[in-house]
């Protein structure tokens, strides 16, 4: 039995003890309420989506203290994620090890964000604060029809609370581990029957969990601030519009840590503000360390029901960000004494989008068919001015790579359809489609006075770069679903998605910015939807294939005889695997959530240069290929081992219980969250499991949290936690030799008041 075998064994063990559990239960008590999703944009229940989904409602983000993006990450299945190196506002999410670790702006994502249908095109800021969600669903797989740009991972929707009819609000404090403090309230003020508004708010600081040897400064602290207003109008009864206005400003820093004998954590670099003026141009030389992100958002949804079998939606949305940081991204070596750090980066970014849908959802033929059909546009306008140096041992040289400042932008357009048509009683056959065009443009300069390589968009042309892309792609999906049951049923699906290519923005060497071909993935899904044993049981599963053509990631090519590390498509992916989300309520007090994703991920067809440096390496390891050392170059080991995919893990399993216990006059609600996930890749290349420092290890986290409610003060609960309860220090990523460490544990109590 091989050991994906042995998985697929353990998943159906799994959900033999659950359901066999249920079944032994006499309990008519508990029940499940319906999960209601938007998932093929419209509203639904969950049992009713042929898409693999986990979904979060507002008492599951509250039982388990999910706060941000990044709390996702241990309570999905075939979820991974990691913040980004040094920048702790931008969070890395692979689906089914599909990911992206780059934040740069020539990148797309390939699990895209959503709040209230609006595509969020950068990573710069998708580690959102979570202050008054009405729902999360994690869409696992191609989004190539119904979403705003096409995704090959995956999709992410956040859902936000509307304002209501009645006047309502909350408030909430906390305070915890290395000076927590933690703020969040939403006000409901109706106007008038025809016009409601919502004010909401948060504020998290903490003073950092990570000192810096040298100075004694504390990093890898979070100080964010949020605000929102939503206005919702409603004219008529047909029509609804809702303008909202968003501002988050998030400091949140994710410097090389690591633990010292006394398991505090330690920082290091030396990295100074104000050491790099001289030696990087314009305002980001005099920045802090640290990381900065600023947004303004502005969204116009407005939904018309022309009839009762027809309405129309337009989704209007406008973001702006502005993203500063300074980072060392390497490691402090004993020898290394410079205040400029050992591999700076300094950034300033400004990155605009505008987005356009209409969407069109309608039923016909006695309503055995429902269909949504719609059009789509997106502007997207990037200035970057970064810079990056790095030293050179074992001369101990500090030298300056590049400082420069880059242009990108987009233009897409696309237009979709899908039908859902009961051709016969208990039978509906899915049939979807979209066109998308993209396209993109690119120019690099180096800024006046700067030091390092003269990168210029003028010598990126001479060497026979395209500075513009265009892509046009069609995207299917096709379903086939049977209610075996009106509590059972089963689907099977086959779905294409894409993402464009780009341009490597770090190179520093104006041939090395050879565009990367789009990515683009076949997902094929049989699974089943049941709701069993007088609703106390929901058993989600679903079983997929996946190829991914041309996957974007590192590696290395060869340019004039001499081999450069940068983004290319040096092979396909295979992925087959399961995933199971179930939740069990045997009866009112309790509750038990399980998560469990299994995957057999690698890659194929790998491309002839790559296939030649593992072949170089497993005749001579010390032999030079290309004028570069053949082994150890992203995709290659010293062995000749081709690599794994970065962030896909054999096995993940996640477990939430939580028991509502009545004590007096009090309830009393303690969770307790257990997530295991095998070892992976956690370099940006998925390098061989032989290459040290870039595999995490098994990894697993405790998560508890105690919920006090009153009967005397209905509104009024009180909530002790604690996150990562055993203080593991697991890496959640590496840059070369150095692994980033994950957070610490932390405790937390919050008090909230709900009037």
């Amino acid at each position: 039995m091989n050991k994906y075998q042995s998985r697929t064994l353990l998943a159906a063990a799994v959900a033999a003890a659950i359901a066999g559990t249920a079944s032994a239960q006499d309990d008519s008590s508990g029940g499940l309420d319906e999960v209601t999703v938007t998932a093929q944009r419209r509203e639904q229940s969950l049992q009713d989506v042929p898409i693999s989904i986990s979904a979060f409602g507002q008492d599951q983000l509250t039982s388990r203290n999910i706060v941000d993006t990044y709390d996702l990450v241990r309570n999905v299945p075939n979820l991974t994620g990691n913040a980004n190196v040094g920048v702790g506002t931008s969070t890395s999410l692979y689906i089914r090890g599909i990911g992206n670790a780059e934040s740069i702006a020539t990148f797309d994502v390939p699990v895209g964000t959503y709040v209230d249908e609006v595509y969020i095109s950068r990573q710069n800021q998708n580690n959102f604060g979570m202050f008054d969600v009405e729902r999360i669903e994690v869409l696992r797989g191609p989004q190539g029809t119904l979403f705003g740009r096409n995704t090959t991972g995956g999709a992410i929707n956040l859902v936000m609370r509307k304002p209501g009819t009645e006047k309502r609000a909350f408030v909430e404090a906390g305070t915890g581990s290395f000076g927590l403090q933690q703020f969040r309230a939403s006000v409901d003020v109706p106007m008038s029957d025809r016009v409601l508004t919502k004010f909401s708010a948060y504020r998290q600081k903490d003073d950092g969990f990570a000192t810096q040897l040298s100075t004694g400064i504390s990093y890898n602290d979070r100080d964010a601030t949020g605000g929102r207003v939503d206005l919702r109008f409603l004219p008529t009864d047909a029509l609804t519009i809702d303008l909202v206005a968003e501002y988050i400003d998030d400091r949140n820093t994710n410097f090389l840590n690591v633990v010292a004998n006394d398991e505090q954590r330690v920082i290091n670099n030396r990295l100074l503000q104000g050491a790099l003026i001289g030696t990087f141009t314009g305002p980001k030389a005099a920045l802090a360390p640290g990381n900065e992100a600023t947004t303004r958002a502005f969204t116009l949804n407005a939904k018309w029901d022309i009839s009762d079998a027809l309405s129309l939606s337009s989704i209007t949305g406008y973001r702006d960000t502005n993203h500063e940081f300074l980072v060392d991204s390497g490691g402090e070596l004993p020898r290394v004494t410079t205040t400029r750090g050992f591999t700076p980066l300094a950034n300033i970014g400004n990155h605009e989008q505008i987005s356009q849908e209409f969407k069109l959802n309608g039923s016909s033929l006695g309503d055995t068919l429902t269909w949504v059909a719609g059009i789509f546009w997106m502007t997207e306008d990037n200035v970057t001015d970064f810079a990056n140096a790095n030293t050179i041992l074992p001369a101990n040289v500090f030298s300056v790579a590049a400082d420069r400042t880059m242009t990108n932008g987009l233009d897409t357009y696309a237009f979709y359809a899908q039908g859902d048509y009961e051709f016969a009683d208990r039978w509906t056959a899915t049939l979807g489609i979209r066109y998308t065009d993209e396209k993109k443009d690119f120019a690099m300069q180096r800024n006046p006075g700067a030091l390092g390589v003269n990168l210029n968009t003028a010598a990126i042309a001479a060497a026979g770069i395209p500075l513009e892309l265009d892509e046009q792609v069609w995207t299917p999906r096709v379903a086939l679903n049977f209610d075996a049951t009106d509590d059972v049923s089963l689907f099977v699906s086959a779905t294409r998605g894409f993402k464009s290519g780009g341009w490597p923005a770090r190179a520093v060497d104006n041939r090395a910015f050879i565009p990367f071909d789009p990515e683009k993935v076949t997902a094929y899904e049989a699974g089943l939807r049941s709701t069993l044993f007088d609703n106390t049981l929901r058993m989600n599963v679903t079983a997929f294939y996946s190829m991914t053509d041309a996957i974007q990631i590192p590696a290395r090519i060869d340019i004039d005889g001499f081999q450069l590390s940068t983004t290319t498509n040096p092979a396909d992916m295979r992925n087959v695997g399961l995933e199971v989300d179930a939740e069990w309520a045997p009866t009112d007090a309790f509750t038990l959530v399980a998560g469990l994703g299994l995957q057999n991920a690698e890659y194929t067809n790998v491309t002839p240069n790559v296939l030649a440096q593992a072949a170089a390496c497993r005749a001579n390891p010390n032999a030079v290929f290309q004028g570069a050392p053949a082994c150890n170059a992203n995709f290659v080991d010293q062995f000749g081992n081709i690599a794994t995919p970065v962030r896909a893990p054999d096995f993940t399993i996640s477990l939430n219980a939580t028991y509502d216990f009545d004590v007096g006059p009090a309830t009393v609600s303690p969770t307790v969250g257990w997530n295991y996930s095998d070892e992976y890749a956690i370099g940006t290349t998925g390098s061989p499991q032989s290459t040290n420092g870039t595999w995490s290890g098994p990894q697993g986290h405790i998560n508890a949290q105690v919920a006090f409610r009153f009967e005397n003060a209905p509104g009024l609960l009180l909530a002790i936690d604690c996150r990562n309860c055993a203080n593991k220090a697991y890496p959640m990523s590496a840059l070369g030799p150095f692994q980033f460490l994950d957070r610490p544990g932390t405790w937390g109590a919050r008090i909230r008041y709900t009037f």
